[in-house]
């Protein structure tokens, strides 16, 4: 019969019918840019340059303020801490008139009577931009005018940082403009939400409306409908279309998305675009089955899942039972090579003895028996051979071990536990013989060498 020997398994698992979240690709252009037109537009300026920027504003566009000398500056900071290297750049040298808006959400320009709104912070090297005529720029002129004189909070005037002076202006409220309005909160109402590619921005992908993408172009969420969009607070004339570069979330079963599309796990946002594979092969850990008998049952607790994949066949490879690293050989051998040398030496002790009493017979037989010298050696040699028989016939003297070893295989124990150790097929009734007539059901485990 065959040695027992592993057993090659195999499990072949679909997944076609999971439904999973995905991003895809719909735009792949993108209209970010740099700031060279913005900047040519500032040196060439010949009256003012307002800056709003939720940031620090970018080295490129100070320079060419500073190179500006004919031009008045204003700038609007969300932060003077967050921005600090923008309000270091202005002092005596180049004098900025710049105001602190906690309230600002917004980054745009205004050169002499023309504008340019932004999506991203300033301080971001390119960046997407909405130009603004002389027409509609009055729109973020009113703005500014409306953040720097009546919300701000400190300001910066050559080196020194104070409370913001008070408006020589009557104050005045924001109106509804036709191009640009400002806005207090975004509401849960949009057609198509674009967010970031940008774990903080996941829980916009929550909200029940709209269709949602992300994009690598934007560095805050966009919200569009059919006549406008919101930037920051800013809700835009839709007369301006923007385009960038998006990934839509979509939802399908493995089944139906093409394993020729890249696609990004919603869950994995910020993950490399990857592909639904058809199949794969996973190798899995070596199982050691409990018993021999259980080996062709023997299956892993669970089945790693890979999300990227349609159908998966799972190899792995079920080991015989084998005895633990620590046992030892069983005591019993030793106990069985122990008694049998006992009993060895026991029996020529015995037969010594018995020479002794057929010797001492014939010497009684040599003497008169009416001696009472006779008569008394007659007495002392009956109790000398009453004790060596008592002595020869006593149990424990010849007591055998508590089980006798196996005909087959070798068997091993730790823990009060015994391993029998086997190499093929032919041994295993036997083992199993054994340990029935042992009454070991409990306590020995068929193992394979």
């Amino acid at each position: 019969m065959g040695k027992i020997i592993a057993i090659n398994k195999s499990k072949t698992i679909s997944f076609r019918d999971d439904v999973i979240e995905y991003f895809e690709e719909v735009n792949s252009v993108s209209k970010k840019e740099g700031y060279q037109n913005i900047i040519d537009k500032i040196k060439n300026a010949t009256s003012t340059v307002k800056i709003a920027s939720t940031s620090m504003v970018d080295e490129q566009i100070i320079d060419a303020v500073h190179e500006n000398k004919k031009i008045n500056t204003y700038i609007i900071l969300k932060n003077f801490d967050v921005s600090s290297k923008t309000v270091e750049r202005f002092d005596e040298r180049k004098v900025a008139i710049i105001r602190e808006v906690g309230e600002l959400e917004n980054n745009f320009i205004l050169i002499d009577n023309v504008a340019y709104l932004f999506v991203n912070p300033l301080e971001e090297s390119k960046n997407i931009s909405f130009y603004f005529d002389e027409v509609k720029a009055s729109d973020l002129e009113f703005i500014f005018n409306y953040y720097f004189w009546n919300r701000a909070i400190k300001e910066k005037l050559v080196n020194d940082i104070n409370t913001a002076i008070e408006s020589p202006f009557p104050p005045f409220g924001l109106r509804t403009q036709k191009t640009i309005n400002v806005i207090e909160a975004i509401k849960n109402e949009f057609k198509e939400l674009y967010i970031p590619r940008d774990k903080k921005f996941d829980a916009l992908l929550e909200k029940d409306t709209g269709q949602k993408y992300f994009s690598d172009d934007i560095s805050v969420p966009l919200y569009l409908n059919d006549n406008n969009f919101i930037v920051g607070l800013f809700q835009i004339n839709k007369e301006f279309s923007i385009e960038i570069s998006s990934w839509e979330l979509k939802e399908n079963k493995l089944e139906d998305i093409d394993s020729s599309l890249e696609i990004i796990l919603r869950e994995e946002s910020l993950s490399n675009p990857i592909k639904i594979e058809e199949h794969k092969n996973i190798e899995l850990k070596d199982i050691v089955s409990p018993s021999i008998e259980e080996m062709d049952n023997q299956e892993p607790y669970e089945y790693s899942r890979d999300k990227y994949v349609k159908e998966v066949t799972y190899n792995w490879i079920v080991m015989p039972p084998k005895k633990p690293k620590n046992s030892k050989k069983s005591s019993l051998y030793q106990d069985h090579e122990n008694f049998k040398n006992k009993r060895k030496k026991l029996e020529e002790e015995r037969d010594i003895k018995k020479s002794s009493i057929t010797e001492k017979k014939e010497n009684i037989s040599k003497l008169d028996k009416k001696d009472k010298e006779y008569q008394k050696n007659l007495k002392q040699l009956k109790k000398e051979i009453e004790t060596l028989e008592k002595q020869l016939t006593k149990k424990e003297n010849f007591s055998k071990p508590k089980h006798s070893l196996p005909s087959d295989g070798i068997l091993y124990e730790l823990d009060n536990k015994y391993f029998l150790e086997i190499s093929n097929e032919k041994e295993l009734a036997k083992a199993k013989d054994y340990i029935k007539k042992e009454k070991l059901e409990d306590k020995c485990k068929i193992v394979v060498l």
